[in-house]
């Protein structure tokens, strides 16, 4: 059986960002962190980044900083660690060829626009395209692992994409999900400290694994699924490893066919620790 993740605090988003009341539409969709103290969460209805301090307390440097791209909202971001660039996920538009697409919006370390990139892989739903995001370095090669369910009937994968000189993104290779993981949707990514996190809202699992990066595949027997600390936690869409053992997560809205207690946790900023072996 599964084991329940352990909540270390959490806030609703807009009790910690400046003009935003209870009313205000807060779509969570994904998190990444510039350190251990701050994070920065993307919304799937806003083209803004909101910028948090993860003591979830109302700070003045908390903030939403505007970050235009081609389209509203972003499904999830990623920091390159050694640049501090910013990498928003658009999770598919109709490309100049009639296909569907996912684009990276890239930003410096100020927040200035840098460009848009696609990544090739093609989808056959809109509401089907890459649903997590994270920048890795191997070596001196910059890498962006992208997050989905997987086309012509395959299962969750991960496309593993490389830096190109001119500053676009190649195919490098996919690494394929084992059964363990194979949720009943996709909602987030997070690869750090050689430990990969899948996490799913309708399941409302989170799935956590080694990956063994020369074989391009997960480490066998080193899977491990988690439940969330009740049924409330339905939104989950957004997660980040601050630790070995402990996560940054953020939740969307509620749906309209949910259940009242959804509306609890949604729209918030949660840190929840992987339970002692």
């Amino acid at each position: 059986m599964s084991r329940k993740l352990e909540l270390v605090r959490e806030s609703k988003l807009y009790r910690l960002l400046p003009g935003k009341r209870e009313t205000s539409r807060l779509e969570a969709s994904g998190v990444a962190l510039v350190d251990d103290t701050t994070a920065l969460v993307v919304f799937d209805n806003l083209n803004q980044v909101a910028r948090i301090d993860l003591s979830l307390k109302r700070r003045p440097s908390n903030g939403l900083l505007p970050a235009p791209s081609l389209g509203l909202g972003f499904e999830d971001l990623t920091i390159d660690d050694r640049s501090g660039h910013v990498f928003c996920l658009i999770e598919s538009l109709e490309d100049l060829d009639g296909h569907l697409r996912a684009f990276v919006a890239e930003y410096d370390s100020a927040g200035h626009f840098v460009r848009c990139t696609r990544l090739h892989t093609r989808f056959e739903k809109a509401n089907k395209g890459f649903e997590g995001l994270e920048h890795v370095w191997r070596g001196k090669r910059e890498h962006l692992y992208a997050l989905h369910e997987g086309n012509q009937g395959k299962g969750g994968q991960v496309d593993v994409f490389v830096r190109t000189k001119d500053g676009g993104w190649e195919e490098s290779h996919w690494i394929g999900l084992p059964r363990k993981a194979q949720f009943e949707d996709y909602a987030a990514l997070t690869y750090r400290f050689g430990q990969i996190a899948v996490v799913s809202q309708e399941s409302a699992r989170l799935w956590v694994a080694r990956v063994n990066e020369k074989a391009r595949a997960v480490v066998p027997g080193s899977s491990a699924v988690y439940r969330f600390p009740s049924k409330s936690y339905g939104n989950v869409e957004g997660i980040a490893w601050l630790t070995r053992d402990t996560l940054v997560a953020v939740s969307d809205r509620k749906k309209s066919n949910q259940t009242n207690r959804c509306a609890e946790k949604d729209q918030s900023i949660h840190v929840f620790r992987i339970p002692a072996d």
